[in-house]
């Protein structure tokens, strides 16, 4: 009865904690190169009203980006069908959709693993998800690239999600046995991880890791005779999907065109090398910057005493991982998504790539500890008050260094009324630009509040291609901002 109660609590404040991240969803409005990607769908839709015309038209966009820009196909896609291509003021649906995709990606994989994988007990998983769900949310690093920006959140933050409800039914398929709807699941498994090798590379490494991880742990329980040939067999087949959409998504030439622009990436075995010494020194920054900037230090300690005490933890299929083995696992995973952006760009990435890293290190961690425990538990690994005062302490470092200010902005704006402010502006902004006939030089007001919601997307020069894409899409000469006066924080 105790345990149900803490479970019960934990769930109602989780839920009183994710609100508001509901509750900010009118405040999303197409920033950055939404408008861009929506201009050839968006018109599309205008002249024929036919969603097959429109679906048409996006394959074709993804192809041209193929040639001439970068090779991520099924993420230029998805965000060639952006909402801005059917409905601004319907613009802000993604947001509830994207957040429900995201908690339930988490607990079908913490499920799986924790419970089913490691037989930790339905009261154990449940909590270590209210609490997981609710730290990758409110110490997010970036809100509106992860969550409220269509294209920055769905090009990363959505395909993380599939990615792992990907990863959890590859699994799956690999413990059962041959019948239909295996063959059904796998067929899906294999379209999944095609989709995801030719997204963002992150999660396609991410994924791409994992899945040869899980093949590695299914050969050593063969080698062991804990399992037959099957699940690792089947394991490994799965590396073909996502190796093929990688290797079509490298190949692209719009890559070079990319990298040439950007103006970072250097050619030659010297910068490979200086990026691999830059991907591993970033694996442990952030490995320590969301340990302690984040309460996952103080859960992991909190969680000492509980699972050392958890017989489940100690049986056969766990024995099966060295703890040497999981943590290399564990930062090879990590150095396989910061990489591809470190090769490319020569920095770790911009906040909806750290999102990235952050949700992994906060999934993957627990995990880990759990993997590490030892089959025979020193005294001192069930000694709960020392693991409760460390947890404390632990907690009170992240209070102090943490980023939990972003999660107050966005709900003072929400209480105070500056949300409100925010919507207006953007919406004043857009009806300005309906109003504007086609060959008008349209001057917007400069916005004065700035939210957790939304960024800028016009600004003062009306040359920026962000400034450009937004007058294509609402068919004037040009548009600018007024000259800008101070933006509330």
């Amino acid at each position: 009865m105790r345990t149900s109660r803490w479970t019960i609590l934990l769930s109602l404040l989780f839920i009183l904690l994710v609100i508001p991240f509901f509750l900010g969803a009118p405040g999303a409005h197409p920033a950055t190169d939404d408008f861009t990607f929506a201009l050839y769908t968006h018109r599309t839709f205008v002249k024929t009203g036919s969603l097959l015309h429109v679906i048409k038209d996006a394959l074709s966009y993804t192809l041209r980006t193929y040639r001439d820009w970068q090779g991520t196909m099924t993420g230029i896609f998805v965000m060639a069908l952006n909402p801005a291509v059917f409905s601004l003021p319907h613009y802000w649906i993604h947001v509830p959709i994207l957040l429900l995709l995201r908690l339930v990606a988490y607990a079908l994989f913490l499920r799986h693993f924790l419970s089913v994988r490691m037989g930790l007990s339905s009261s154990a998983w449940k909590s270590i998800y209210f609490v997981l769900a609710t730290i990758s949310l409110v110490f997010l690093p970036d809100m509106v690239e992860g969550i409220y920006w269509f294209n920055g959140a769905w090009f990363y933050t959505g395909t993380e999600a599939i990615a792992l409800l990907t990863l959890t039914l590859c699994d799956h398929v690999a413990d059962s046995r041959a019948n239909d709807r295996h063959h059904i699941k796998s067929v899906c498994c294999f379209l999944l991880l095609l989709f995801i090798g030719l997204n963002n590379y992150i999660t396609a490494m991410m994924t791409l890791v994992s899945l040869f991880c899980l093949a590695g742990e299914r050969f050593a329980d063969m080698r062991k005779r804990k399992t037959d040939a099957y699940a690792f067999r089947q394991t490994a087949l799965f590396l073909l999907p996502i190796l093929l959409g990688l290797f079509l998504s490298v190949i692209a030439p719009g890559n070079n065109v990319r990298m040439e622009t950007d103006g970072a990436h250097e050619s030659g075995i010297g910068w490979l090398l200086k990026t691999a010494g830059w991907t591993m020194g970033s694996a442990l920054f952030y490995t320590g910057r969301f340990l302690v900037k984040t309460p996952l230090l103080a859960l992991l300690l909190f969680l000492v005493p509980e699972l050392a005490q958890t017989d489940a933890l100690r049986n056969l299929r766990n024995g099966a991982v060295s703890p040497a083995i999981a943590c290399l696992g564990y930062y090879l995973i990590l150095c396989g998504m910061i990489f591809p952006h470190m090769y490319s760009s020569g920095y770790a990435g911009s906040g909806r790539v750290i999102n990235m890293y952050h949700d992994y290190v906060l999934l993957a961690l627990p995990l880990l500890l759990c993997l590490c425990i030892p089959r025979k538990v020193p005294h001192i690994l069930e000694s709960r008050l020392l693991w409760r005062i460390l947890a404390g302490v632990a907690l009170v470092l992240c209070v102090f260094l943490g980023q939990g200010k972003n999660y107050v902005k966005l709900v003072s704006d929400q209480v105070t009324g500056v949300q409100q402010a925010y919507i207006r502006q953007f919406k004043n902004e857009y009806a300005i630009l309906d109003a504007a006939d086609s060959d008008t030089d349209v001057i917007v007001p400069a916005w004065t509040v700035q939210t957790m919601t939304g960024k800028p997307t016009i600004y003062q020069d009306p040359t920026v291609w962000t400034n450009e894409s937004c007058a294509a899409y609402f068919d004037v000469k040009s548009v600018r901002a007024e000259e800008s006066t101070t933006i509330q924080p």
